[in-house]
């Protein structure tokens, strides 16, 4: 199959010689984003100063920053909380330096979430950072400076369809016991039901058509009149009741700007986007065959800040998450929320910190690497291709008690290096598999990386662009 697909693309190009240069300007448009396979997500807004919790119940189910639309808070209510919003603890330069010390490449920051609320100046809405709060400044403005000044790509998330607090926003439906044991949960569900999600009149009080060219589209075009020229990404998300039309204009925009990378939410099916985008999970390697793609998950449990979050993930599942997605060609975008005044709470900041260790002994077994199309049971297996050869990168989670480790495939291997110095190992070799003797001891027991150095360099690889491939994609873990 994979033989037949390349001859096709071969052939195609041989009659379309204008496919064949799209191909390589999507190639090159996606070139920085693919060697960078790290990135921070950032979800940060008022819902961080509830926590997860609502009058002193927590939140059933889902992230933090559904609060609002799972506790059903009213519209004012909400507002009030935001207009209290005062982040006097947050640094742009701290938080993109952390990003950069645990060896994320680009940053993607929640410029508005479905909240509505804007983490930005703007003309289109009063409900903003600068205009609503205290606070009085434009934190977007002040992390994309930072990523500039620290040399990490910038990318923006944008919720395009859903907003809870401007008027005409949509609003995904979710009953009232996933937010707490409301007495009226009943009379409430009814209501959502009858008014497309909403729970508050103010929410309907314009049609969608009206919020989507008065508020987000203005929004977008503000954003990228701004940052555009030097913008990596945009993360769209939920694009609910979206039209093509609307999706269309919304991609006009972008499209002024062609080295813009686009993610798959938009609008589906018929906006596809540059890549793939599963969300909180590692998926199969068939599943992401022949296509540009990317994890977004959370360190902890929750996308926005969690008072009582007790479900963090250690470092050495982060660096094993990191290895097998680059093992299998995409990047990992690793969330943090954080809280109310700006701070990243301390676990975050430990686990980001024991990365970054591992990435700076290891790095060039994730940056710049490919798919290798290898499933041994020891780990995973990472490819790069240099100029005149091609090295795989065995990255080891269980060591072999008998010293001996096994990758079978006709590699003609030049030599075995062990990545955190430099040791040479001895191998043997031959048509079926390479045998690598390995030292007693696992030099580090999260992930410890032998780069073979091959002869040869291993086929071009080609990834499609817009692939059909279709993933379940949550709204929240």
């Amino acid at each position: 199959m994979k033989k037949f697909i390349t001859l096709l693309l071969s052939i195609i190009c041989f009659l379309n010689p204008a496919f064949a240069a799209d191909e390589n300007s999507q190639e090159q448009k996606m070139k920085w984003w693919n060697d960078a396979k790290f990135g921070m997500f950032v979800h940060w807004g008022p819902y961080a100063l509830y926590g997860g919790e609502y009058h002193g119940y927590p939140q059933n189910r889902g992230g933090a920053e559904w609060i609002m639309n799972r506790c059903k808070i009213p519209v004012r209510e909400y507002r009030a909380m935001a207009s209290t919003f005062n982040p006097i603890h947050f640094n742009a330069d701290s938080m993109v330096l952390l990003a950069k010390n645990a060896g994320a490449r680009y940053i993607v920051f929640t410029t508005k979430h479905h909240d509505g609320f804007a983490m930005f100046k703007s003309d289109a809405s009063r409900f903003n950072i600068v205009d609503y709060t205290p606070f009085k400044r434009d934190i977007v403005d002040e992390v994309a400076q930072a990523c500039k000044r620290h040399g990490i790509k910038f990318g923006i998330y944008y919720s395009q369809s859903q907003d809870w607090n401007n008027p005409g926003g949509n609003a995904a439906r979710k009953l009232m016991r996933e937010g707490w044991a409301n007495p009226d949960s009943v009379e409430i569900d009814n209501y959502t039901a009858q008014h497309d999600g909403a729970w508050d009149a103010i929410q309907h009080s314009r049609d969608f058509n009206d919020y989507f060219y008065s508020v987000a589209l203005p929004q977008m075009k503000e954003l990228l009149d701004r940052y555009g020229d030097d913008l990596g990404a945009i993360f769209f998300d939920t694009p609910q009741r979206i039209t093509d039309k609307q999706a269309g204009d919304m991609m006009k925009l972008v499209s002024e700007y062609p080295q813009i990378i686009v993610n798959d939410r938009l609008k589906r099916p018929n906006f596809p986007g540059d890549y793939k985008t599963p969300e909180g999970r590692v998926p199969k390697a068939e599943d992401i065959e022949g296509i540009y793609w990317e994890t977004c998950m959370n360190i902890g449990n929750s996308w926005g800040y969690k008072k009582k979050e007790t479900k963090w993930k250690s470092s050495t599942e982060i660096i094993r998450n990191l290895v097998t997605i680059a093992a299998r060609g995409g990047n990992y975008l690793l969330n943090i929320g954080p809280d109310g005044l700006g701070d990243v709470p301390e676990q975050a900041v430990e686990c980001l910190n024991e990365t970054g260790k591992w990435l700076r002994v290891n790095g060039e077994a994730i940056y710049g690497t490919l798919r290798s199309g290898l499933a041994p049971a020891w780990g995973e297996v990472v490819r790069k291709d240099n100029d005149r050869n091609s090295s795989l990168y065995l990255c080891v989670f269980d060591w072999p008690e008998n010293g001996k480790l096994r990758l079978d495939g006709n590699f003609k291997v030049k030599e075995a290096v062990m990545l955190a110095d430099g040791e040479k190992l001895k191998f043997n070799s031959d048509k079926n598999g390479v045998t690598v003797s390995l030292p007693s001891v696992m030099p580090h027991k999260t992930v410890t990386v032998i780069r073979l150095d091959l002869k040869n360099k291993l086929p071009k690889q080609t990834l499609i662009s817009n692939s059909e491939k279709v993933f379940r994609i949550l709204d929240t873990e």
